[in-house]
């Protein structure tokens, strides 16, 4: 079985186009990725409603891991997302690597706003 410290972004793309490609989704297991992206939303919508009405200590107690139903639910979510994610990376062929550490250069070289720590 893979796990997050053994297996690479490629690896998951490839995982994900093999099932569609299985289950006949999009052309050639390329799906629309127009399609895609709101597809997403709608999972991320999902995974929101997950949290809807917890109260701080709710929030609490899933982070201690407290709530393991919730909490799969959760990953149940999640994984919809990634996979959705993924999906549109490998269609667009975007480097995902290079696109995060891309992104967390742009962040970590804005100004700090007023309650952020100062570097």
């Amino acid at each position: 079985m893979l796990h997050d410290d053994t297996t690479t972004v490629s690896q998951l793309k490839e995982a994900i186009y093999a099932l569609c490609l299985e289950k006949g989704w999009g052309v050639d297991g390329v799906q629309n990725p127009q399609q895609v992206a709101m597809a997403m939303t709608v999972e991320m919508s999902e995974l929101l409603e997950r949290f809807q009405w917890l109260n701080p200590e709710d929030v609490q107690a899933l982070m201690r891991g407290e709530d393991p139903e919730r909490l799969d639910a959760i990953a149940e979510e999640y994984a919809d997302i990634m996979m959705y994610g993924l999906q549109l990376t490998r269609t667009l062929n975007i480097d995902i690597t290079e696109q995060i550490l891309r992104k967390i250069d742009i962040v970590d070289h804005r100004p700090a706003k007023p309650d952020e720590k100062k570097r």
